[in-house]
């Protein structure tokens, strides 16, 4: 008699794989727990307004509003950034909040955070001290920073003044705009869109003291910006690699129930992109510079030029072309006559006025030139002294609009020997081709038209190499957020992706700037021909060397995706 075979025993605990999926599709994600809660509860109904995400009172003095994140609870999800762009109307391309990653640097201790990020309404905002037209506003109550649209000339100052690059400038507007924390729906006992569309609440509105974050992220003021200091900061008040904010003091928390690696980066801290090249603004500061060199070289040369008007008259139009070409980097031009309200904190309002003084006193020069009474030539030179003192004064302001927004690649020596360098060699090479049409060749004059060309290259090399000077070895350009790496990458830009530019610009200055100047030297009947091609060179090679100088610009901001 055959048995039959044994029947498999199942066993209550064993689970199938379809078992295990129908259990899954049973759980319920951040969403579908957040939608059935709001369904269940209608806050609006209850009056409920989701008031546990924020303040129930207003800051005392001294204190004020700030986001607070949760590191813990943040999912990377966008809610947030698909709330604010909805409710505030933002363009296609337009983003006031973002999401990042932070990744760990350690494969032995694998790590990885999502971010969300949006304006810090800093205690000290970067954004409204640099503004020339006083578009922005610190509420002195809640302390948000609100952007005065109706105010705006859309200069876009104020994005390479805030070192989170918070302000997005808005073409189709020629206007800047940000995140005002909702402060519409807060005067009326709701949270911002971001805190109460996240399904999470992994963001919510806490009140900040002013002078505590003051303190704590201003205690050393002579702490270099280096990548020690950045990861030192304690990790319940900000974020790692992210600009040093001792520089605006933001008040946004992040918050997190566990400790940040040592190593750790963000996810797009390997890409390097070039920057707008800002044409209007390579137009005006070639120009400008140009024509405060001129003014610079004409004490020195009127008594020696057969006709000098050509030579002032040369200055006062370049300055007014300069000064021309930059209102078409306004979004707003006809509104740019305001750019002396904030002549008080921004260098550019600075800038403007000491350019706007400059005119009439260029103006003057050239006049006193085509006179030849007494009074006119007693007058002469005083007033030309006096133009090109105020020019200096205006290169030095253009030098410091740059040098203020703390990027290291514009650094002070940086920007200086670049903007200074400029105006010595336009204005020596414009002496040097009058001249030589006249038939007054001087040799000294070519000979200090390839000493500037070649000292402003040697500063070029040095501004974009990792020195000591910057507070760290070169061995340390690897550690993100160091100024060495964020040389490095302007060096990765200027030799890479910008290859081709950084080649012309060179070629471009060796051939005006030295070989054709030697050549005139040593052949003094050579054609004026060739130096008016010479200058011609020097010019397009100063003009190539002003948009590297923007393009390749390093920005370091709060934390990224792939």
């Amino acid at each position: 008699m055959i048995e039959s075979p044994t029947k498999p025993q199942h066993h209550k605990d064993t689970k199938t794989l379809i078992d295990a999926l129908l259990a899954e599709q049973q759980s319920l994600t951040a969403v579908d727990r957040f939608s059935r809660w709001h369904e269940s509860v209608n806050p609006a109904a209850h009056g409920i307004s989701y008031q546990h995400l924020i303040p129930l009172t207003k800051p005392d003095k001294g204190e004020q509003y700030g986001f607070e994140v949760d590191l813990d609870r943040c999912s990377g999800c966008k809610a947030c950034v698909t709330a604010c762009h909805s409710l505030n109307g933002l363009d296609e391309d337009e983003a006031w909040r973002e999401t990042g990653l932070l990744l760990g640097e350690d494969w032995r201790q694998p790590y990885q955070q999502t971010v969300t990020t949006a304006c810090h309404h800093c205690v000290d905002p970067g954004c409204l001290n640099g503004c020339p037209v006083l578009a922005y506003e610190k509420d002195p109550v809640t302390g948000i920073v609100r952007h005065l649209d109706d105010q705006c000339i859309g200069c876009q100052y104020c994005i390479l003044k805030c070192p989170y690059e918070v302000p997005k400038y808005s073409v189709k507007r020629g206007i800047v705009r940000k995140c005002d924390m909702c402060s519409q729906r807060l005067a009326v006992g709701e949270a911002p869109a971001c805190a109460q569309a996240c399904p999470n609440e992994a963001i919510r509105i806490s009140i900040v003291n002013q002078e505590d974050q003051a303190t704590q992220f201003r205690g050393d003021r002579k702490r270099r910006a280096s990548s020690d200091a950045l990861r030192t900061i304690p990790t319940p008040l900000f974020l790692p690699v992210s600009p040093l904010p001792s520089i605006t003091v933001p008040t946004t928390r992040y918050v997190s129930g566990r400790p940040f690696p040592q190593a750790i980066t963000s996810a797009d801290a390997g890409t390097t992109k070039p920057q707008p090249a800002h044409v209007p603004l390579i137009a005006m500061l070639v120009l400008t510079q140009m024509s405060v060199g001129i003014s610079l070289m004409f004490p020195l040369m009127h008594n020696r030029l057969g006709s000098p008007v050509i030579m002032a008259a040369m200055s006062s139009v370049l300055l007014l072309a300069g000064l021309v070409a930059s209102v078409f980097h306004l979004g707003r031009p006809l509104k740019a006559w305001r750019a002396f309200l904030g002549l008080k904190t921004s260098w550019l309002s600075r800038e403007i006025v000491a350019f706007s003084g400059l005119v009439p006193l260029a103006l003057s020069t050239l006049v006193l030139t085509c006179f030849h009474t007494p009074w006119a030539s007693a007058l002469r030179v005083p007033v030309a002294c006096l133009t090109a003192g105020i020019g200096v004064l205006s290169v030095a302001c253009s030098s410091m609009i740059y040098q203020d927004t703390k990027r290291v690649s514009w650094k002070g020596w940086r920007t200086f020997s670049k903007f200074f360098g400029t105006t010595a060699l336009l204005g020596t090479g414009c002496a040097w081709v009058l001249g030589t049409l006249e038939g007054r060749a001087e040799w000294f004059l070519g000979a200090m038209l390839a000493t500037f060309q070649l000292l402003k290259f040697a500063a070029e090399h040095l501004a974009n190499l990792p020195m000591e000077r910057d507070g760290e070895p070169t061995s340390e350009m690897n550690k993100v957020g160091s100024p060495a790496w964020q040389l490095e990458r302007s060096e990765r830009l200027m030799t890479g992706r910008l290859g081709g530019w950084s080649r012309s610009r060179m070629a471009l200055g060796w051939l005006g700037g030295v070989a054709l100047p030697l050549f005139c030297l040593v052949n003094p009947a050579a054609s004026p021909i060739t130096s008016l091609a010479a200058l011609t060179l020097i010019v397009a090679g100063e003009c190539v060397e002003r948009s590297l100088f923007f393009r390749t610009v390093t920005t370091f901001k709060m934390p990224g995706n792939l």
